[in-house]
């Protein structure tokens, strides 16, 4: 959920003075629409890479297009809503609630096979049967193919009904079965799809899959973790291999249960550009952030857990608030990553509209305004964090359900609580398909074109 800015912090609203009334002369201004002009005021206040901006800014095609010639090289997540763009695409988790990967294999015609790796409970996909692990091997007849992928992912993206040829795989070959039809449903996603405890000669580990930082249910998450609390784990797995990340306000809820820290204790460091400087957020400073139940510190800790170690499950479609939960336990738990690397959305954004009465930009900007640092002033993973145990997914098909022991990211998490239990592999495939063997996955490209992380103005 996009979160409207409330009001704007002082420094910020003197620095615009300073530009409208001072600083003109230092850009070449006098070509640009009105739009522009504001697009660019915003940008030079907010922006956090301001200073790298060019200094004689060339008129777009489209507010679009000009406000990406504002952007630095290394800003790959700025954007800008223009309602008069109109977005044609969006994804088959945002229409069918499921995502899915595209592999090799040589036993399908096409060469390529596509596997589930997500559903969203009472989703569109979730009411037809479809599961974590089923194979699909053609879209509206079209088979999957090095030639046809790119196509494959056009339509699943255009919300229309669609048809995919199911397929099961025995002794590493793909054979085509039933078809299933699917069509675009409202649904909402409960970002908690699963707590569960294993229990090894009385130790025991929690498990909770947590696929998104959505405030509307704070309350559910919390009570999950509660539940886990009760059953007395000493050790937690955060499954947030999917994750793209939300509000920052949630991570610090997560994170207050697992840390053993105060409420005046820095949950994260905001470093903006010149105008803004730096900030150190509090714990309880950053649950009030948004406007999400509960927002009281002591409230939320009554679930605090006695924990061990955290080991969290990440891949590369781990983002946002996601990284940052990560990264802002190190300082006050140990944190055990295990899976792959992640995105490497260590900033944050919040988003910039017109307030005047009544607006005369009907544009909001989403760039990036802070770099996100923990209490001890480590961040600067753009290019991911790195686990400390790299486990592929993809090595053993089909996929294990979540909370599987069999799931080779989960398999790794138990053994490092000692709580690792004895399976048998139901790979058939009889080849590894990890690495080059994922040609795309829905689930990375929601990661990365998701929000950064969300944060208010008045944090500032």
């Amino acid at each position: 959920m996009k979160m409207k800015a409330s009001r704007v912090p002082v420094i910020f609203l003197l620095c615009i003075l300073t530009i409208i009334s001072c600083k003109k002369d230092q850009v070449n201004a006098g070509n640009l629409s009105f739009v522009q002009k504001w697009i660019l005021d915003s940008m030079k206040v907010y922006y956090y890479w301001n200073e790298t901006m060019p200094q004689s800014p060339v008129p777009g095609a489209s507010s679009t297009a000009f406000f990406k010639s504002l952007l630095n090289n290394a800003d790959r997540f700025s954007y800008l809503d223009d309602p008069d763009e109109k977005i044609t695409e969006y994804s088959s988790f945002g229409y069918y609630g499921f995502d899915y990967v595209i592999v090799n294999n040589a036993t399908t015609p096409g060469g390529l096979v596509a596997t589930v790796t997500l559903v969203v409970p009472g989703s569109a996909a979730y009411k037809a049967g479809l599961k974590r692990g089923d194979f699909f091997t053609a879209v509206n007849d079209v088979l999957i193919s090095s030639a046809s992928s790119n196509t494959i992912q056009h339509i699943l993206k255009q919300g229309n009904p669609v048809k995919l040829q199911l397929a099961n795989m025995e002794a590493g070959i793909i054979t085509a079965t039933e078809t299933l039809n699917l069509s675009a449903q409202y649904f909402t996603e409960q970002p908690v799809y699963l707590t569960k405890v294993f229990n090894s000669a009385g130790k025991k580990t929690g498990y909770i899959f947590y696929d998104a930082f959505n405030g509307v249910f704070d309350r559910n998450l919390l009570d999950s973790l509660s539940k886990l609390k009760t059953a007395g784990v000493s050790n937690l797995i955060i499954d947030l291999r999917y994750n793209p990340g939300g509000d920052v306000s949630s991570a610090a809820k997560f994170a207050a249960v697992l840390a053993n820290a105060e409420a005046n204790q820095t949950f994260v460091i905001y470093q903006a550009n010149k105008n803004g400087g730096r900030s150190n957020r509090s714990f309880q400073q950053t649950m009030l952030e948004n406007d999400y139940q509960p927002q009281s510190f002591s409230d939320v800790i009554s679930r605090r857990l006695n924990l061990e170690k955290v080991i969290v499950l990440a891949t590369a479609a781990t983002a946002s608030s996601a990284e940052l939960l990560i990264n802002a336990l190190k300082p006050y738990i140990t944190v055990i990553q295990v899976g792959g690397k992640t995105v490497g959305k260590d900033m944050a954004a919040f988003a910039i509209a017109d307030e005047r009465k009544p607006a005369q930009v009907s544009l909001i900007l989403h760039p990036l305004i802070f770099k996100l640092y923990n209490a001890n002033g480590k961040g600067d993973y753009s290019g991911g964090l790195i686990p400390d145990f790299a486990v592929d997914e993809f090595t053993e098909l089909p996929l294990k359900q979540f909370g599987d022991p069999a799931d080779p990211l989960l398999n790794q998490a138990l053994a490092l609580t000692g709580n690792r239990i004895s399976t048998t592999s139901n790979n058939t495939s009889g080849k590894s398909l990890s690495g080059s063997g994922v040609n795309y996955s829905s689930a990375n490209e929601r990661a990365a074109r998701a929000l950064t992380v969300k944060v208010s103005r008045a944090s500032r």
